[in-house]
């Protein structure tokens, strides 16, 4: 590879993943002190339910399944999946499966949700760039671990992959100035596929997606104070 190749790999995959942390968390924090009554998922049901309750169960259903398998494989010590039997390929297999099953439904869900931010009128017109800038990432991001899934399938049939991104993950989270020479080794869908997951996490914070949170800081989330609504323009009594 040429310097500047390695160069790039090592921006995007040693030093990128600190810089999304570092806004992710911060940029939350702020906008939660900052802005907290922005802290909310602007949802278009008041304008119209046709498709969302469905479009937005199935995206919901598959990405929460998708998350957990993303943490379970990324997070586990390759010694303990091997201290219960699973190895690198049925591993491989679990992700295929169960992967391949989970991006179907979040994709079918989201395709539900995007139709109806183009198609329906008044949901189009309430819309922000950043709501399409949100479903133009998801839809790529979920598009493109399908296409690993099947260049998975293809390709590499020993489930070398998967563990080579436990690996650079971890030695992330060890602060290893090596992980990302991991990465190297893994074909361009997995790396599009990364990068286009660090930039949903690194937008969080100043798009509706910042109420992902919510689920996890509910307790925090309860002690804002409460929102005083008026209507017409009218002051309260």
């Amino acid at each position: 590879m040429s310097n500047w190749t390695l160069i790039w790999h090592y921006l995007i995959f040693g030093v990128l993943p600190y810089v999304v942390m570092a806004v992710l968390v911060v940029g939350s924090i702020a906008r939660f002190v900052l802005a907290p009554y922005s802290w909310k998922s602007q949802s278009s049901e008041i304008l119209d339910k046709r498709g969302l309750t469905l479009g937005a169960n199935l995206f919901h259903l598959g990405v929460i399944f998708l998350f957990c398998g993303h943490c379970f494989g990324l997070f586990t010590p390759t010694w303990l999946l091997d201290d219960i039997g699973l190895t690198p390929r049925i591993h491989q297999m679990l992700e295929i499966i169960a992967g391949g099953l989970s991006a179907l439904v979040a994709i079918t869900g989201l395709l539900i949700l995007t139709c109806r931010r183009l198609f329906n009128e008044r949901v189009r017109t309430s819309s922000r760039p950043s709501d399409f800038l949100v479903l133009f990432l998801l839809i790529a991001v979920i598009v493109l671990g399908i296409c690993c899934v099947i260049n998975s399938y293809e390709y590499d049939r020993s489930g070398a992959t998967i563990i080579l991104f436990g690996e650079w993950v971890r030695g992330l989270l060890t602060f290893d100035p090596n992980a990302w020479q991991l990465i190297l080794q893994v074909p361009d869908w997995q790396k599009w596929h990364i990068f286009t997951g660090l930039m949903i996490f690194l937008i969080v914070p100043f798009t509706r997606l910042i109420h992902i949170w919510s689920g996890y800081f509910t307790p925090f989330y309860l002690l804002r104070p409460h929102q005083i609504m008026r209507t017409n323009g009218k002051p309260m009594k």
